[in-house]
């Protein structure tokens, strides 16, 4: 018959094998997860979006006028926003930053949003950046335009190419001291997949 110590030794010298095949095992697979030689960014859905909606910041007496026509305290012909964006080293070679302006409103109705204008980093619209440092400060000018219609061009001999509503004074009476909102998508995108 088989004595006691021998069954005792023999699970033991088995149970000692599966451990270490075991523990072998655990670290080959996170050494396998955890090394990597490229980075892999992957753009899933939509690009990350920030609604602004209050452009006073705190300032609640400014009210956001087109050129020319600041004529009291508290009119402004430009609002200045800024965002610091970070973006980790690793990826500084490998995307670009491309940011967009969509869904401009005025007091959420999209009629005379043509009339604001929104530009990123001095590009009307929004920018493909390319990143040069791990923080980056993101500068935003938004800008009322004069409402023009066919007659007041006439009237004032302006250039019909500035006509940009049907009447000027329903327009104006439409979006004065109404808030203006929109969104701001930013997304990392591979240099490779823009050329």
């Amino acid at each position: 018959m088989i004595s006691f110590k021998v069954v005792r030794a023999s699970t033991l010298f088995f149970l000692l094998i599966g451990l270490s095949f075991t523990t072998t095992s655990a670290l080959a697979f996170w050494k396998e997860v955890t090394v990597t030689n490229e980075v892999e960014v992957m753009t899933i859905g939509e690009p990350v979006e920030i609604l602004i909606a209050d452009l006073s910041d705190g300032h609640e007496d400014l009210r956001l006028v087109p050129l020319g026509y600041a004529m009291t305290v508290g009119d402004v012909e430009m609002i200045e926003l800024s965002f610091d964006i970070g973006v980790s080293r690793e990826l500084l070679n490998e995307v670009i930053l491309r940011i967009t302006v969509d869904e401009i409103l005025i007091d959420n109705d999209d009629t005379y949003s043509h009339l604001v204008k929104v530009s990123v980093m001095g590009e009307e619209g929004g920018i493909d950046m390319n990143l040069f440092n791990d923080t980056v400060t993101i500068t935003i000018i938004v800008e009322l335009l004069e409402p023009i219609d066919m007659d007041e061009a006439i009237l004032e001999g302006l250039d019909i190419e500035l006509v940009n509503v049907d009447d000027a004074v329903l327009a104006f009476e439409e979006i004065k001291g109404k808030t203006i909102s929109f969104t701001m998508g930013f997304e990392l995108v591979k240099k490779e997949e823009i050329q």
